[in-house]
């Protein structure tokens, strides 16, 4: 008798939250999301004194930041030539240092990176296939972030808790140790729960395997991914001695990879708003003022907006971009 009205509450529940993911995953919810934190951060801060912050910053540093980070996007795009190995892809790094800038640009216009990764995976599928193109897109994402969560638990590991709850400190280590014992469990799991025929077994066969078969190469790539983030860590060092901020080492390494994990949270229009007010936040914990906190978050994001205007320069003089993109209007015409 109450079959009906259990399936009716299931139909209704089940309702509710797809529109929920449609909201979540909105453009509008995630610029609306971006606009807000960002206006709450501006009015809770003396704007006075984060103007005289920003206009106290060493400008010889600031700019030995911003070469820093377009030497570390080059280096990614040498890890993403790496990752794309395996899969066929034998371009010099020229193509994929081009490629990638691109879609460093191409983000400055989507509420998240996935804007950037798709282009550059369809520049690089025009010289072969697309989807083994962005799979080679998706290896660099993940890879990153795991080591991302690395940085951060050694972090944690080295140092202790500290200033944060035990059960941040831990449960960041504890996910960065179930990522390594995930990748090796995973093909056992694969094949007694999942016949060759599976859908599951042949997305591994396809996305992972190529990459499970050359353990080597995969943790070549997985370091320099790691030694990326550290480099990364050591520009917001000299960042925040360019704005005279006090902060210590050690409580750098701990809460940057946190932020950075939290601003590529796909909730916001590219960090937006989520960063800056996380470096409010974790900086209060060591008694930074929110005028001086908002003015390192905000100086990352303008240098981070500046490399992807690189990206455009990049975009509208570079051959390979433009024979890429006449390949691509071909074959939509064809």
């Amino acid at each position: 008798m109450g079959l009906p009205g259990i399936q009716s509450r299931n139909d209704e529940q089940a309702s509710h939250k797809a529109l929920m993911s449609r909201i979540l995953s909105s453009w509008w919810f995630k610029l609306a999301l971006s606009g807000g934190l960002f206006t709450l951060l501006f009015w809770s801060i003396d704007l006075d004194d984060f103007r005289e912050q920003l206009s106290a910053a060493r400008l010889d540093l600031v700019v030995v930041t911003f070469l820093g980070y377009l030497l570390t996007q080059l280096l990614s795009a040498y890890k993403w030539q790496v990752l794309a190995r395996p899969l066929g892809f034998h371009h010099p790094l020229r193509v994929f240092g081009v490629y990638y800038f691109v879609g460093m640009y191409l983000n400055l216009f989507m509420p998240s990176t996935i804007a950037g990764d798709v282009g550059r995976g369809l520049l690089l599928a025009t010289r072969s296939g697309r989807v083994s193109a962005l799979q080679s897109v998706l290896a660099d994402r993940v890879t990153g972030v795991v080591m991302l969560l690395w940085v951060s638990a050694l972090g944690f590991l080295c140092f202790g808790p500290t200033v944060f709850p035990a059960t941040v400190a831990y449960g960041v280590v504890g996910v960065a140790v179930l990522t390594v014992a995930g990748w090796w469990i995973a093909p056992r799991v694969v094949s007694v729960l999942f016949t060759p025929g599976h859908a599951v077994h042949r997305v591994w066969e396809n996305f992972f395997q190529p990459y499970h078969d050359q353990a080597g190469l995969l943790g070549y790539a997985c370091l320099l991914s790691f030694g990326l983030h550290c480099l990364q860590l050591g520009l917001q060092v000299v960042l925040a001695y360019a704005l005279h901020l006090s902060v210590p080492l050690w409580y750098l390494i701990l809460f940057i990879p946190l932020v950075h994990i939290l601003s590529a949270l796909p909730v916001s229009f590219g960090g937006i708003g989520v960063r800056e007010s996380s470096y409010v936040m974790f900086l209060a914990l060591v008694g930074i003022g929110r005028h001086e906190a908002a003015a390192f978050g905000v100086l990352w994001s303008v240098l981070g907006l500046g490399a992807g205007l690189v990206g455009g320069v990049v975009l509208l003089l570079s051959p390979e971009v433009q024979h890429a993109l006449a390949r691509i209007r071909k074959k939509s015409d064809g």
